[in-house]
């Protein structure tokens, strides 16, 4: 029932188009899987942003060396942290020591010997005394494949040693420039046997006391790690280093928290782009705590395995081709943007309450490229139906009709269109078959074919003059309608109008009439009202405009009656010619009472097909 529902039966599915594109984007995620890895990065951005900030779960406190501590140092003292000698370094750790924290990590690498006699000896002896101490290590690679420049920079031996472990400070940035992840080990030294951990890495173990246990399948590019960002700068707690000197930390302010240690200053340029941070970019030590805190609270991002993200992108695509193909167009159209919007919704709700990354740009374009080819695609299928509707239907009706049912066109092709109040008419000429029959015998169908021409003309103009629709013509007769497929509030008053046009324009023809030597010519008419639907139906070449309804089986049937009536003469007053008669359902005319004068007291009629009597009124003219 639901494909029944989505694929229209009118017309099948134009697959080539839309379905090429699914293969290519579905090839297109499983061969190159960064294919739109940009905008994905802005998106994960965008969530971010909408998510908001986060408390830290880890007691991390940053003694930022900012430039307060810069001022201050050298306003009071003279020094310039950026050349301390390593023995202010070592009074530094130890004034941290003192307040009991529970790890210290310094994101600041020692790796030449400090230039004041017996400084590297006094940071060792502070750092061995310290609680547990990481000392930062640097790897950067430029290049790919076998062409790579490869830069280690470590600590010198002295401090290595004396400190609890050596860790790597280095993050991957994207394409972009922005920081979204961290590796967690580093190859070591140019035999690729060694590891080091990261920094987060290193200090989320030895907080925890035990390993962090992360699965393969949470890993993403170069085995990194999505850092779940906690907010912008200043979401951690920050001390400035100024304070640790001077000893105005209040006593326990920093007691087995996990102190991070480094530069803050735009100077340093260790500052770089984060989700919370594209502008006014995150210092390094801030970055260190995010993912520090994200290793120990478990809260890291995950993702779709590879596989999964293909899948996705292939049903996103074919969710897309069915929407495009909605049997109603304009739910078809609004359907896609919404679409869209779901998986917006839904990958924020992912991430905000499950850390999880919905693939949304590649689903996206998926959705939208397939969807656009496929809503391309039926629009030129549609205006190819219109050519031929409009080519079909150009000579029955006038061009004001047939730009409205093609303005209608997308709701006339609704299978549950509304029911519309209009009225309906049909037309004859009586004893048209004799006619026919005797000038054939005759061999003056000539004739025939000339006064066909002249009548379809004359009943074409009458009938347009008052907004009808010649929804048929067969032979002599006619089917109209009026108020379709626009309404028309005064379709029941036109309907007869219309009528007795016809009538006098029945009347200027009698010269034109072949057999006028047998008698005049003589027409019938007649017209109902209700309810009728009507819409496009048919597919491929078989493409009509019908018309369906109780009332256009009525007004058959009361133009059926005509030739009964015909035979009762006219009442006095009648402005219709005696050789038409035009009959009006009782319903048609309760509509137009009080503007045309009708012969009321007919009787009642039976008609096939019909369980009731029809009552019929005979139009006699307008009303004065």
């Amino acid at each position: 029932m639901i494909l029944k529902h989505l694929f229209p039966e009118r017309r099948p599915l134009r697959w080539v188009l839309p379905g090429s594109i699914i293969l290519a984007f579905t090839l297109l995620q499983s061969f190159l899987p960064g294919w739109v890895s940009r905008p994905e990065s802005w998106l994960v951005d965008a969530r971010f942003a909408l998510r908001g900030q986060r408390v830290p779960t880890a007691p991390i406190v940053i003694v930022a060396l900012d430039e307060t501590s810069f001022q201050m140092l050298g306003d009071l003292q003279g020094e310039n942290i950026r050349t301390w000698p390593r023995a202010r370094w070592a009074e530094l750790i130890s004034k941290i020591s003192a307040q009991e924290p529970r790890l210290i990590a310094l994101d600041v690498i020692f790796d030449t010997s400090g230039w004041d006699a017996g400084g590297d000896a006094a940071l060792a002896a502070a750092l061995a005394e310290a609680p547990p101490t990481l000392l930062a290590a640097l790897r950067e690679q430029e290049g790919q494949g076998e062409v790579r420049l490869v830069t280690q920079v470590a600590p010198v031996d002295a401090l290595a040693q004396a400190a609890t472990a050596v860790a790597v400070t280095s993050l991957p940035a994207d394409a972009d420039g922005v920081v979204r992840r961290m590796t967690l080990l580093f190859t070591w030294n140019q035999d690729g046997q060694s590891t080091l951990p990261s920094l987060p890495l290193a200090a989320a173990t030895l907080y925890r006391g035990e390993a962090v246990t992360v699965k393969k399948a949470d890993l993403a590019e170069g085995g990194s790690l999505w850092i779940n960002f906690r907010g912008p700068e200043h979401t951690f707690e920050t001390i400035s280093m100024i304070d640790v000197w001077q000893g105005t930390l209040d006593e326990g302010a920093l007691k087995d928290k996990i102190v991070l240690v480094g530069y803050s200053t735009q100077t340093e340029q260790d500052r770089h782009a984060t989700p919370f941070a594209l502008r006014k970019r995150l210092p390094g030590v801030e970055l260190m705590a995010n993912g520090i805190d994200t290793l120990i609270a478990g809260d890291w991002l995950r993702a779709l395995p590879a596989w999964g993200s293909v899948a996705l992108v292939a049903v996103a695509g074919c969710l897309s081709l069915a929407l495009s193909n909605w049997k109603r167009p304009g739910w078809s159209v609004s359907s896609l943007p919404l679409a869209g919007l779901l998986i917006l919704g839904l990958g924020l709700g992912l991430f905000t309450w499950a850390d999880f990354l919905l693939p949304q740009a590649a689903l996206l374009v998926s959705l939208l490229g397939v969807g656009g080819a496929a809503q391309a695609e039926r629009m030129i299928f549609a205006e190819q139906d219109k050519r031929m509707l409009r080519r079909r239907f150009s000579g029955m009706m006038s061009a004001e009709r047939l730009d409205a049912v093609m303005g209608h066109w997308e709701d006339l092709q609704r299978p549950d269109r509304p029911a519309k109040q209009a009225a309906v008419m049909f037309a004859d000429v009586r004893g048209f078959t004799h006619a026919t029959e005797t000038l054939l015998q005759q061999k003056r169908s000539a004739e025939m074919v000339r006064f066909l021409g002249a009548y379809l003309d004359a009943m074409t103009e009458a009938i347009y003059a008052e907004g009808g629709v010649i929804y048929r013509v067969f032979g002599d007769g006619l089917l109209v309608m009026f108020g379709m497929p626009e309404p028309m509030p005064d379709a029941a008053l036109r309907c007869i109008h219309a009528a007795l046009r016809m009538a006098q324009a029945a009347q200027d023809l009698q010269s034109q009439w072949p057999l006028a030597e047998e008698g005049p010519l003589r027409m019938g008419i007649g017209m109902q009202s209700g309810l009728l639907v009507d819409a496009i139906i048919g597919q491929g070449r078989r493409v009509d405009y019908a018309i369906i309804g109780d009332a256009a089986n009525t007004a058959s049937r009361i133009e059926g009656l005509c030739k009964e009536v015909m035979g009762l003469s006219l009442p006095t007053g009648s402005r219709v010619p005696e050789t038409v008669t035009i009959l009006a359902g009782w319903e048609l005319y309760e509509q137009v009472r009080a503007q045309i004068n009708a012969q009321e007291n007919l009787p009642s009629f039976a008609a096939r097909g019909k369980a009731d009597e029809i009552r019929v009124v005979r139009i006699l003219g307008r009303r004065e």
